[in-house]
């Protein structure tokens, strides 16, 4: 047993005891007493000589008493604790964060690394105390990742924690506690301790409750960051590029920028092409303000990747800069085929929205010149061209055929939510008459919408392009009268050409890059986990950014309990469980004051 207050207590007992013995020393006079013969003359003398100050004291019961309970709430104000040693073959689970917010500096040192410093002081401890521990270490990141499981090897695990790095990711820390309950790291029959004991290594970051509860498992929080630091730091947190419609010339980049305490008020934004300076603007934060915006317009007469950089010194670097790639500013060429070179004027008012320039209309067999995008207005294609293109009442070599005659009016039942391409169209709303049926077959055949005879709206991959087809025509539909249709062609066209509608591409560390390969089939590039510049297979380049306002916050938390145990708690020493004790002690003084009280009770009953 040790005391974490030893000088309040031996403070508290010294005052208390020294009161004590005062009052014992300082007793009250008797009121005077006649007495009927002198034979007792000599008692009442004797007591008289007992009521009188500063005599010297005499060991009594009730001092005794008296003082014992002074001592037991002066060794409670000492806050006594206990520590248990862990048993034999103690399941361990040690959880690290390495999310961007741990990469925020003290005094030129990481979080990160000192909750590696803390959780190897950990582990050596651990095996230090003459147990044989399993250890199970746990990296919690933008994905949870189990490093060591149920290891009992000194070495591997500090070599494993001393490899772990700062990742620019988000992540959820919380997850990574409840991944111990899924592994089979809790207690079995071979394990004489009850649950598995848990340390949390993080600054704590993004938990919003005080307890996480976890079966089998308990345990604490063990901060990276002392109790009253504050980290100051502002980070971009939102960025976007759109081309002007109109002046396609003229680029608006949009940022805002977040700070992570009330401590920092200003800064700088600049703006980066090529590696040279193009615009700079002054931020300021106002009061009780914790985000900032900003909207810069350039004059971009090409594409360009912009870098966005946000000026200052402050506890995380990672959120500093943030890229987006603009398209460049020409319009889009778009050639219509159409019977008689005759178009839906919907569809042909929809494009010149939409691509920013009239379209080319032809008719069939005549030559299609250099477009971006082919749309087929009621006109069959007998193979896929080599650019991408759209198709209404268009029949496509073997993958489709024209119905005898279109079917009645119809609806459609499913479409592909997950995706871009129908949000804010009004798909759910439209009637039409199909007059074309899809061979749902084939390698690159994909279903986007759907309705009772089958596929309604088909997308097809080949070398490198994509191809959409509807099996209905235009004007056969509601839909083109619709606002929701222009949205469509604006999505759609930025779907098959990526950048052409005037829209800057921002990628972040946690989400994948997407490209077409050689055979038209949509890849991924995975999350790499750190910012900067990236070249993609298919000849682009793009940037990635962190982006994210629960890292750049770099909100903090002290305490945080795992699971419902009160075994381990903040304080935990290495290796052992500690249990706080004063409450025994206050109940054991309050037992014998109850005590000394029944005693009097009795003695003053017995002498009336």
């Amino acid at each position: 047993m040790t005391f974490l207050a030893p000088i309040a207590g031996l403070i508290a007992g010294t005052i208390g005891a020294g009161l004590v013995l005062l009052m014992y020393m300082l007793k009250l006079r008797r009121r005077p007493v006649l007495v009927s013969s002198t034979l007792l003359w000599k008692r009442a003398v004797r007591d008289l000589e007992g009521n009188i100050p500063w005599q010297r004291l005499s060991p009594t019961m009730l001092l005794l008493l008296h003082l014992l309970i002074i001592a037991l709430l002066a060794m409670a104000i000492a806050r006594p604790v206990m520590d248990t040693d862990l048993a034999d073959g103690q399941r361990v689970a040690l959880v690290i964060d390495t999310t961007a917010s741990m990469g925020a500096e003290i005094a030129g040192e990481s979080l990160l690394e000192i909750a590696k410093r803390n959780t190897s002081d950990r582990v050596r401890a651990l095996f230090d105390s003459g147990r044989s521990p399993r250890v199970t270490l746990i990296e919690a990141g933008l994905e949870p990742r189990v490093i060591v499981r149920d290891s009992g090897e000194r070495g591997r695990l500090l070599a494993s924690i001393d490899a772990l790095t700062v990742r620019d990711q988000p992540g959820s820390l919380i997850e990574a506690i409840e991944l111990i309950e899924r592994l089979d790291v809790v207690a079995d029959e071979s394990t004489t301790s009850g649950e598995t004991l848990v340390w949390v290594f993080s600054d704590g970051g993004g938990i919003d409750q005080d307890a996480i509860a976890v079966s089998g498992a308990s345990g604490v929080l063990v901060p990276s960051v002392g109790e009253g630091t504050e980290l100051r730091n502002l980070g971009i947190v939102a960025l976007s590029a759109q081309r002007d419609r109109v002046d396609t010339e003229l680029c608006r980049v949009f940022v805002r920028v977040r700070r992570s305490t009330n401590a920092v008020s200003a800064g700088v934004l600049r703006v980066y092409e090529d590696g040279g300076e193009i615009a700079s603007a002054p931020l300021a934060f106002e009061n009780n303000q914790m985000t900032r915006t900003h909207s810069f317009e350039l004059r971009l007469m090409r594409g360009a990747l912009l870098r966005v950089e946000l000026a200052g010194e402050d506890a995380l670097r990672s959120d500093n800069r943030a890229w987006v790639a603009v398209p460049p500013p020409d319009p889009v060429r778009v050639t219509i085929i159409a019977p008689g070179a005759r178009v839906d004027p919907l569809l042909s008012d929809s494009v010149e929205v939409v691509a920013r320039a009239p379209a080319r209309v032809i008719a069939p067999g005549d030559a299609l010149g250099d477009p971006d995008l082919i749309i087929y207005d009621r006109v069959d294609a007998d193979v896929l061209v080599g650019v991408p293109s759209i198709g209404f009442g268009s029949v496509l070599g073997p993958f489709s055929s024209r119905l005898e005659r279109p079917t009645g009016n119809r609806r459609v039942l499913s479409w592909d939510r997950d995706g871009q391409l129908f949000t804010h169209t009004g798909i759910g709303a439209m009637t039409y008459r199909r007059s074309i049926a899809f061979e749902e077959a084939g390698p690159g055949f994909k279903a986007l919408a759907r309705d009772q005879d089958g596929t309604l709206i088909a997308e097809f991959s080949d070398r490198g392009n994509r191809h959409l087809r509807a099996a209905f025509v235009l004007h056969d539909s509601n839909w083109g009268v619709q606002v929701g249709f222009t949205v469509f062609m604006a999505k759609v066209i930025e779907y098959l050409l990526p950048g052409v509608g005037g829209q800057g591409e921002v990628y972040r560390t946690d989400t994948p890059a997407l490209y077409l390969d050689a055979e038209g089939i949509e890849r991924s590039v995975a999350p790499t986990g750190s910012i900067g510049r990236l070249s993609l297979p298919d000849g682009r380049e793009v940037g990635i950014s962190l982006l994210s306002d629960a890292e750049s916050a770099l909100t903090t938390r002290e305490t945080l309990r795992i699971g419902e145990s009160n075994t381990a708690r903040r304080g935990a020493s290495l290796g052992r469980a500690r249990q706080e004790l004063w409450r025994w002690f206050v109940s054991g003084a309050i037992a014998l004051l109850l005590i000394e009280w029944l005693l009097y009770l009795r003695k003053v009953r017995v002498s009336l």
